[in-house]
């Protein structure tokens, strides 16, 4: 059972100025879960095989240290729940990361309040698709 952190560029997705987000996407048991880390770079600048932020992207060193945190923070969530020695997804790794409650510690007013959180992301997100 083995965790994998990962960085990429979403170059789907190029915003005004030229830059495209970098997620991590983070693999437990086969599973995926993708999320954006908020940062945005010139996608000429990026290493994909090293996974790291080149020169002369603006900050690049600072960047690299902010994924670098990242991927530290990821895997000290996945040890923290090794050594509760409970069976748990990646979506835990996940809220641990971002420092929310487990999905088994969460109760149900908490689960419920995160799912219309879901709903209304979607519902948003339809909205501002839709033409006119």
């Amino acid at each position: 059972m083995k965790l994998s952190i990962r960085f990429y560029l979403d170059k789907s997705k190029i915003n005004k100025r030229g830059q495209s987000s970098i997620k991590c996407r983070i693999t437990y048991n086969k599973i995926r879960k993708e999320f954006s880390t908020g940062i945005f770079i010139n996608p000429k600048h990026w290493n994909s095989k090293q996974q790291y932020v080149e020169p002369p992207e603006p900050d690049a060193e600072l960047i690299n240290t902010q994924l670098s945190l990242i991927k530290t923070k990821l895997s000290q969530a996945f040890l923290m729940l090794q050594v509760k020695e409970d069976s748990f997804t990646v979506e835990d790794i996940y809220l641990l990361y971002k420092g929310e409650k487990t999905q088994k510690e969460q109760g149900v007013l908490e689960e419920f309040k995160r799912y219309l959180q879901s709903l209304k992301s979607s519902l948003e997100l339809i909205y501002n698709e839709e033409p006119g």
